[in-house]
This record gives structure tokens, C-alpha cells and sequence, in this order.
């Protein structure tokens, strides 16, 4: 019998290829970064920063968010799935008691049995069905918990997106109110100006307009940041209060020279994408329709069953108890569906079509994360050669403004020339926090390209697993 499944295991379903082949560049297109950063050290990017506000409400995020809840669920279903496929794979024993008691007609008239032990059964894997559904769970469960790494990794760069969109809110904040102050003050000193009859009513309106507007601009920045603090709450689950407390003490926003050494794209396309949990989960999601190409052809064929037990027994009948040992093994059943084939048949097709469809997503995943890395190199290196270029802005408007508000004081310049003059440093000071702000979410978007610090061939992160 042994020789039997030996010799009809060799005969078991083939599966699709379980890789596909796509054609990936070589080396990046884009701009390469300097090499003063390094993409191992995704794991532990975050604390580069070097604000621990930043870092405690990522993992408040992670800890809230519904779907890395909905994410870790996957996983568990998944390893429940495994478990199934594994222990279907082989023998079932399970512990069995049977009692009865009746009559026998021409025998004694009454009896009682019992009996008691343990009931076998192998469902044999005669063409690999059973082994092909357990490396599908298994791929299952590896693409469940690629998802989750993935969740992760979109939580915590949702936050730091938002986290840093309301710092630098406050940043264009202080700009905005600036350039109120400066307006009112111009206002008031041309509101007595034309008191004493030494300005233009027309002058004079034109400096309170003026102030009005930076008024207005200052309120609608207000009204921005709150907007943003009150979705950092609602993402973090903490209070209000203690997140104003938090946020007024974290620390500075990162300077260039840091965000420049953070990361670095050195290795070739095929080696960075690999570290993509989506990659990862689409490869995974492949092998796992590959496999069910097996499962479903191998329900096409016979199958083979053995059943056994081994029992203690008991019987007591006309006053006598006997008691006695018993096993069997058998019966050995080959089974071949007749009727119904046809939706076996249909199960198979849908199957392959499953297969081609993992097939086409993982080529599309593929493909698409290499120009999201290409994309983010492009912005940043865009966005480095915009750095001296708006420096130089904001250093010359802001000279041309304090020379002509100078000038404007001791008469030898106009209200038009300041206000001018103004317009231009308000919008390089504007400029340049949106420049910064930018920047981060470019290393952001970057960080998230390259995986976030999943690298399946890495023991020790893989090892970081829900719980």
C-alpha cells in the first residue's frame, strides 16, 4: 500500500511558473542621491529625526489604526488557515466512546456494550492536492503579513506627513502674522499721518486694506493649523491639551544637511524593490494562485482514503462481561467523482484565471514601484536644486524690503514701493517654509518607496510579527 502512494505521488498535478518574468531596468534614471545615507537603516529611519513627539505619535497612530487592526486580523486568519492545511495534510486520530444496549433475537436478551480508544483516517495525497493547498496557505499567511508591514508603514507616514504639515503650518503661521504686524504697523502710522494732513486719504485707505488683508491671511493660516491639529488628534487618540503640550515641545524641524544624509538609493532596481512589503505581498499572492491551480486540478482526480481504529471493549450480557481488544485497518477507499465534474472543471478554469490575474498584479506592482522611487528621486533632486536658488530670494527681498520701508519712513519712498516691496518678501518667506515642507514629504514619500524597512530575506525584522 505504501508502494501504491509512493508510485501514484509521483504523478502529482503540476502548478504554473510561481514567478513571472518582467523586465526591470538595470540602474535608476533619476538623479542619484548622495551616498551619505544608506536604505538599511529604514528600520530605525524615524528616530533619525531625532524628535521623539514624532516618534510617540506614529506608534499611538500604529497602535489605534483600524487598518493594521484589520491587517493583523489577515494574519491571524491566515496562520489559522495554514494549521488547517497542515493537519489535513496528514493522519487524523481522534479519541472515539461508543455505548449501546438492546437485544438480539435468539441470543441473550439483553446486553450492554462499551467500547473506547482511538479512530484513524489519512486522506493519502495521492497527486499533491493537500501539500498544494498547504504551500498556498503558507503563501497566504506571508502575503497577510507583508499587509500588515505595509499598514505600518502608510500609518506612520500618514502622521509624520500630517505632523510635520502642521509644524510647518505654524512656521507659515509666524511668516503670516509677521507681515500683519508689519501691515497694522503702516496702517497706524499712516492713519496719523493723515490725521495731521501730511497723507493722502487715498494713501491712507490703501495702508488699512493692506493691513485687512494681512489680517485676513493670518486668520485663514489659523484656521489651517487647527484644522490639521484637530486630525492629529483624532489619528493619535490623544487629548487636545496633551497634544498641544506635546507639539509645544518637541524639537526643532530637521535642517537640510540632516534630511540629506537619511537615505541613499545605491542598489540597483531588482534589490531596493524587494524590500516593498507590496512586492513582496503580490509575489506571495502569486505562488498562492499557482498552488491553487494544483488543488483544484488535483479535485479532479481519484483519491485515496485509509481508515482504521483500534478499540477497548466492553460487553456484559445474562449476567457475563467479557472484556477484549479490537483493531482494523480499512477500509482502504478510492474514490472518483462522476457527477459534478463539470463544476470541477469550472473551478480548475477559474483558477488559472486567478493565477493569470496574480500573474498581471504582480508584474503592475512591479513596475509601479520602480517609478515611485524614480518619481521621489526626481522630486528631490528638483527640490535640492530650488535650496540656494530660494535662499538667495529670501535673503535679497528681505534687504529690498528693510531698505525700502528705510526709505519709506524719511519720505523718499511711497506707500506703493513698500507695499511692493513687501508683497515679495512675504511670498519668498512663504516660499521658502513650503520649500522645506516639500522636502519632507519627498523623504517621506521616499522612505515609503523603498519599503519602510521590510526586507523579507532579513531575519531579524521578519521576526517582527503581530502579536
Amino acid at each position: 500500500m505504501a508502494a501504491l502512494a509512493t508510485v501514484l505521488a509521483a504523478c502529482s498535478t503540476t502548478t504554473p511558473p510561481t514567478d513571472t518574468a518582467v523586465a526591470l531596468p538595470e540602474a535608476w534614471y533619476a538623479p542619484p542621491l548622495a551616498h551619505q545615507g544608506s536604505s538599511q537603516n529604514l528600520t530605525q529611519w524615524w528616530n533619525q529625526f531625532d524628535d521623539p513627539v514624532l516618534t510617540g505619535f506614529i506608534q499611538s497612530a500604529q497602535t489605534l489604526s483600524p487598518s493594521i487592526a484589520a491587517a493583523r486580523a489577515q494574519v491571524f486568519a491566515a496562520r489559522a488557515d495554514l494549521a488547517g492545511a497542515q493537519s489535513a495534510a496528514g493522519p487524523q486520530v481522534a479519541a472515539v466512546a461508543n455505548a449501546s444496549r438492546g437485544e438480539t433475537p435468539g441470543q441473550q436478551p439483553l446486553g450492554t456494550s462499551l467500547s473506547a480508544g482511538a479512530q484513524m483516517s489519512w486522506a493519502l495525497d495521492v497527486w499533491g492536492g493537500q501539500a498544494a493547498g498547504a504551500r498556498r496557505a503558507q503563501a497566504q499567511q506571508d502575503a497577510a503579513q507583508a499587509g500588515w508591514h505595509e499598514a505600518r508603514v502608510l500609518v506612520a507616514s500618514e502622521v509624520a506627513q500630517l505632523y510635520f504639515a502642521h509644524r510647518l503650518c505654524l512656521a507659515q503661521l509666524a511668516v503670516a502674522s509677521g507681515d500683519r504686524d508689519s501691515r497694522a504697523a503702516t496702517a497706524n502710522a499712516n492713519a496719523q499721518s493723515e490725521r495731521a494732513g501730511l497723507t493722502a486719504p487715498a494713501v491712507a485707505a490703501l495702508a488699512r486694506a493692506s493691513s485687512a488683508d494681512g489680517a485676513i491671511r493670518a486668520e485663514q493660516q489659523t484656521e489651517q493649523c487647527e484644522r490639521q491639529l484637530k486630525s492629529l488628534v483624532a489619528l493619535t487618540g490623544l487629548d487636545e491639551p496633551t497634544l498641544r503640550a506635546l507639539l509645544a515641545a518637541a524639537p526643532g524641524l530637521p535642517a537640510s544637511p540632516r534630511l540629506e544624509a537619511m537615505l541613499a538609493v545605491n542598489a540597483v532596481p531588482a534589490e531596493v524593490i524587494r524590500q516593498r512589503p507590496d512586492v513582496y505581498r503580490a509575489q506571495r499572492d502569486l505562488v498562492a494562485a499557482s498552488e491553487g491551480v494544483g488543488v483544484a486540478r488535483a479535485a479532479l482526480l481519484p483519491s485515496l482514503s485509509l481508515s482504521g481504529n483500534v478499540l477497548r471493549n466492553r460487553v456484559s450480557s445474562g449476567g457475563t462481561t467479557s472484556s477484549f481488544n479490537s483493531w482494523s485497518v480499512g477500509p482502504l477507499t478510492l474514490s472518483l467523482p462522476v457527477i459534478g465534474r463539470a463544476g470541477l472543471r469550472a473551478g480548475a478554469d477559474a483558477a488559472v484565471a486567478r493565477y493569470d490575474a496574480a500573474g498581471a498584479a504582480y508584474a503592475g506592482t512591479l513596475r509601479r514601484a520602480v517609478s515611485e522611487v524614480e518619481q521621489a528621486l526626481v522630486s528631490l533632486a528638483s527640490l535640492q536644486q530650488r535650496v540656494d536658488a530660494t535662499r538667495i530670494a529670501v535673503e535679497g527681498y528681505t534687504r529690498s524690503f528693510n531698505a525700502t520701508e528705510a526709505r519709506y519712513r524719511v519720505g523718499l519712498a511711497n506707500l506703493n514701493e513698500l507695499e511692493e516691496a513687501r508683497r515679495l518678501k512675504l511670498n519668498a518667506d512663504s516660499s521658502a517654509v513650503t520649500l522645506q515642507q516639500e522636502r519632507i514629504n519627498a523623504w517621506i514619500s521616499l522612505y515609503v518607496a523603498l519599503g519602510g524597512g521590510f526586507d523579507p530575506l532579513d531575519t531579524l525584522n521578519a521576526s517582527k510579527e503581530p502579536s
